[in-house]
């Protein structure tokens, strides 16, 4: 019996089919790729904020070491396609769901205070230009003070100043939501006497209360340091 040749148009339908599959299989390949890199990113952030993390740290040193690298694995959410917002939004779910809990009316709280200060050091990195040389994320992954980029101070290293300093309340300077991502102060006496403007007192107070509200401080460390503030309040200066 003779071959029976298929006319060219069924060779080229089979082709079209061939490249669809090849396609489908590439692009599946890639999305999953992709979901493995976001759920590595998740992972690592869901162990980097976590209240043990961000309260607990023996050190100084290593509060501020894992801030820079919270900062890098914020940085490569966001190259994959996630906000900042979304991404934390997914590691505060991931971390509630890992860390049970009865107490249902702290760790709210809690996580607030850890989401607000990544975000707020996360915009603080982006003005600073952190994100745009390479050199630094390779120093933020492995949690080293970066090069500011952008503005007046570039070519400066950042500093890593806090809202409460541990001359207020011992302590407090190991813990990651009281730490701040900035450029070196341009008046080194105002640090050095404690001279704040009303926009640093303001903050300081209100992060004294969210610790109080999130049963992280007493009511008497509290009250120790509005009171210092609220003295700093006469002799505060515009910035």
């Amino acid at each position: 019996m003779a071959n029976t040749q298929l006319p060219i148009s069924e060779y080229i339908k089979q082709g079209i089919f061939i490249l669809i599959i090849i396609s489908v299989a590439l692009f599946g390949i890639k999305g999953c790729r992709k979901y493995q890199k976001k759920r590595a990113v998740i992972i690592q952030l869901t162990s980097q904020t976590s209240e043990s993390s961000s309260y607990e740290q023996f050190y100084t040193t290593d509060a501020q070491t894992t801030l820079l690298k919270t900062m890098y694995q914020m940085h490569l959410a966001t190259e994959l396609g996630m906000t900042p917002e979304e991404t934390l939004k997914e590691v505060m779910e991931e971390s509630e769901a890992l860390l049970a809990t009865d107490n249902d009316k702290e760790l709210p709280v809690r996580k607030a205070i850890i989401r607000d200060t990544l975000l707020s050091n996360f915009d603080n990195c982006k003005k600073l230009g952190i994100f745009s040389d390479q050199s630094n994320l390779f120093t933020l992954e492995k949690g080293e003070i970066p090069m500011i980029k952008i503005g007046p101070s570039a070519n400066e290293d950042i500093v890593i100043s806090t809202i409460i300093p541990a001359s207020v309340l011992d302590g407090v300077d190991k813990l990651i939501p009281n730490l701040v991502i900035s450029p070196p102060t341009e008046n080194a006496n105002k640090v050095a006497n404690m001279i704040l403007n009303e926009f640093e007192i303001a903050r300081a107070k209100q992060f004294a209360k969210a610790l109080e509200d999130a049963d992280l401080i007493e009511q008497e460390a509290y009250k120790k340091i509005f009171d210092y503030y609220e003295s700093k309040t006469k002799t505060s200066i515009d910035p």
